[in-house]
């Protein structure tokens, strides 16, 4: 069984010793609202992440992503603790690509630095439909990009590791 395997079956185990409903939240108010387009050409994560220091979004939220692709570079898994092997399991597809929708989440952490954890569903010329985690690089924007950014006050998205999931998150904090 791979590495990735027993990850999986012990994140199922433990999920099970869990069946009441639980969860954390913050609370926090609808700031500005951006509609935005990224340009041909521009990486869809590194032109999110240039955005969002560009305009300060602490927090923030994708409500609408939708467009095209160049190529894309995506995976279903989480990134787990930095290893230069999990850069093997990304798929790249060739465009173009019809870019359907997405989620995600953005901001700036306290040491200055822009994260994006961005979710999307996309389509091939074939009208196969692909769906996974967008990572920065190699995600060029065919011919155009649309979004629509809602900034979240009171709130910061802070890259921490998950130890219960495995995985590196944006959790909100409240913001002091």
């Amino acid at each position: 069984m791979s590495a990735v395997d027993e990850r999986a079956k012990r994140i199922i185990e433990r999920g099970k010793s869990h069946p009441e409903p639980r969860f954390e939240s913050v609370t926090g108010t609808a700031g500005r609202v951006f509609s935005a387009r990224l340009k041909q050409g521009t990486d869809l994560i590194g032109g999110l992440k240039e955005f969002t220091l560009t305009h300060h979004i602490v927090a923030g939220a994708v409500v609408v992503a939708f467009g095209s692709l160049s190529a894309a570079e995506i995976t279903w898994k989480e990134g787990s603790k930095p290893d230069p092997d999990r850069k093997n399991e990304r798929l790249t597809l060739s465009g173009p690509l019809s870019f359907l929708a997405s989620q995600g989440k953005l901001g700036i952490g306290e040491n200055g630095e822009a994260y994006v954890h961005l979710h999307g569903i996309l389509s091939d010329l074939d009208g196969k439909t692909w769906g996974g985690h967008f990572h920065e690089g190699n995600n060029p924007v065919f011919s155009t990009f649309e979004l629509v950014i809602m900034e979240i006050q009171g709130v910061r998205h802070v890259k921490v590791w998950d130890d219960e999931s495995e995985v590196e998150l944006l959790k909100a904090v409240k913001q002091s």
